[in-house]
């Protein structure tokens, strides 16, 4: 099968990270090091803010052309900002406020670090238990660049924080003990990112892959002119995509550049 991919825009967990095992399909990584090796260029696209993206220690398996982050909120052409979806100063202190008042712990992360407005506590570590992340730094906010808050805290809270948190906020519960809180005038996405390196790089629509397994990864499906889920995604995603590769511990996207002969 011919093509013409020019750029691959690839997600991380559960594509390239196998979280049964915790750790990176290496032969995928290496397929998409080959890719680059063949002229295309390769985007990290994902949920994660830049500074987890590092904490894994992808970067240093893998020299990515760009990373669309922070789930679209943030974008770099090589280690080059392209930009940075922010929320307002004001809005950020007074969420701050909110969760110091509840004992409730936030992050909040610019383009290329994370913070903590105060210690960990159980709910953390629960949250923590499950994505295996790296701890960040507490400090004090002082208006830098927010691009995106997460707070770790059970459903009981969601009640109270709805009610006291400032208007525009989006509260998007996406785990038992995680909840995204979004500026309601730029609700990022990976397609807002895929969208705009696309355009920056003057590369069409047609000659972009993009490579996801979730809910999120939709949205740069629509942006792309060949999507690709992995087996282990989830059912609307597979039934969305061009194409269903094998699952992540089978090296799915390692599988599917080969498909495309991409890769040989």
């Amino acid at each position: 099968m011919q093509n013409n991919i020019k750029i691959i825009f690839v997600d991380i967990d559960w594509t390239i990270l196998d979280h049964k095992v915790h750790e990176f399909d290496m032969p995928s990584i290496e397929a998409l090091k080959k890719a680059q090796k063949n002229g295309i260029q390769v985007y990290l696209c994902t949920a994660r803010p830049y500074l987890s993206v590092k904490q894994t220690g992808l970067l240093n398996l893998l020299k990515p052309n760009g990373i669309v982050c922070t789930n679209g909120a943030v974008a770099f052409i090589n280690d080059k900002l392209l930009y940075s979806l922010n929320i307002p100063n004001d809005v950020v202190r007074e969420t701050i406020k909110v969760c110091n008042r509840h004992n409730a712990v936030l992050e909040y992360c610019d383009e290329k670090m994370r913070y903590f407005n105060r210690k960990t506590n159980k709910y953390v570590d629960n949250y923590f238990s499950v994505y295996a992340e790296v701890v960040p730094e507490v400090k004090k906010y002082n208006n830098e660049n927010v691009s995106a808050m997460l707070l770790m805290a059970p459903r009981k809270y969601d009640e109270k924080m709805k009610k006291e948190l400032p208007k525009g906020l989006d509260y998007f519960r996406f785990d038992d003990f995680g909840v995204d809180i979004k500026w309601h005038e730029h609700d990022p996405n990976k397609g807002y990112g895929v969208i705009n390196v696309l355009k920056e790089l003057k590369i069409n629509k047609e000659n972009a892959m993009a490579i996801g397994d979730d809910y999120g990864d939709l949205d740069m499906f629509k942006e792309v002119g060949l999507s690709v889920s992995l087996e282990n995604g989830k059912p609307e995603v597979k039934a969305k995509a061009d194409y269903v590769t094998k699952a992540v511990d089978q090296s799915g996207v390692a599988y599917a550049l080969k498909h495309f002969n991409i890769i040989k």
